[in-house]
């Protein structure tokens, strides 16, 4: 074997991030399970080179408290994205229907269930859910399912667009659905170097008087134009239409008349 000094980048990044999972092994971050969480996935994203670029929204988002906490809505790039959210918005949870352990990090989640990520919104806990259908076609950004969003309208919560996108100087991860397993992403980060994580939180919706299916597509389209990404087609086979304009945003909302 080579000395360490002459390594290739690939090989030195897979044994940092070897020398970081072992050593979460061995002697864990302390504290509470949140911290632990944060601290691990913190270390992991380091260890394999990710550096997380997160900026704030044009408009800041309501405050959550007293009262529901917010749904936040991703796009999926990777089985990595909830190791990125941990780190760069702080105090959530994510729904799955998946193990609760990403890359060995425990993560602090919630069911992908419209009763379970009520009853976290209802406690005043921010939930990140990850709605994105796989794209057919030629499509970057899949259609996003309308269930969950019936959560936010049952607590009157904000629903929090966030785009996420990977970048590095190999170009995109591989797309999916093969380019989204542990393995892929592991491997396209591997070769890739200078590897940014971009977080986008986008301006919130109000639930008040939409449908869930509303909702589902208006943060679908300011993912979607952020990321630049064309949107599959709609059932039918007709093309998607024009973006409409996001009139629930919080903030944008008409004011009454005094």
């Amino acid at each position: 074997m080579p000395p360490p000094s002459v390594l290739p980048p690939t090989s030195s990044r897979w044994l940092r991030a070897g020398a970081v999972l072992a050593a979460q092994r061995l002697r864990p971050p302390v504290g509470s399970a949140r911290r632990r969480a944060v601290c691990g996935a913190a270390r992991l994203l380091a260890g394999l080179g990710l550096r997380v670029d997160v900026r704030p929204p044009a408009v800041p988002w309501p405050r959550t408290g007293p009262g529901p906490g917010a749904l936040l809505v991703t796009n999926s790039v990777s089985p990595l994205d909830p190791l990125v959210l941990l780190t760069a918005v702080p105090g959530v949870v994510i729904a799955t229907a998946g193990p609760q352990r990403v890359a060995g990090v425990p993560c602090p989640t919630v069911p992908a269930t419209v009763a379970g990520v009520r009853a976290a919104l209802a406690r005043g806990t921010s939930v990140v859910i990850r709605p994105e259908q796989p794209a057919g076609g030629r499509a970057a950004l899949g259609r996003f399912s309308p269930e969950l969003f019936a959560a936010a309208l049952a607590t009157g919560a904000p629903v929090c667009p966030v785009a996420l996108r990977y970048g590095g100087d190999g170009g995109a991860p591989p797309p999916a659905p093969g380019g989204r397993t542990l393995l892929a992403a592991l491997r396209w980060i591997g070769a890739t170097r200078d590897v940014v994580v971009a977080v986008r939180p986008l301006p919130a919706l109000g639930s008040s008087g939409a449908t869930a299916t509303e909702l589902a597509a208006l943060a679908e389209y300011a993912v979607a134009a952020v990321l630049e990404a064309p949107l599959p087609a709609r059932p039918g086979g007709l093309a998607a239409g024009p973006r409409p304009e996001p009139a629930r945003r919080v903030g944008q909302q008409s004011r009454p008349t005094r």
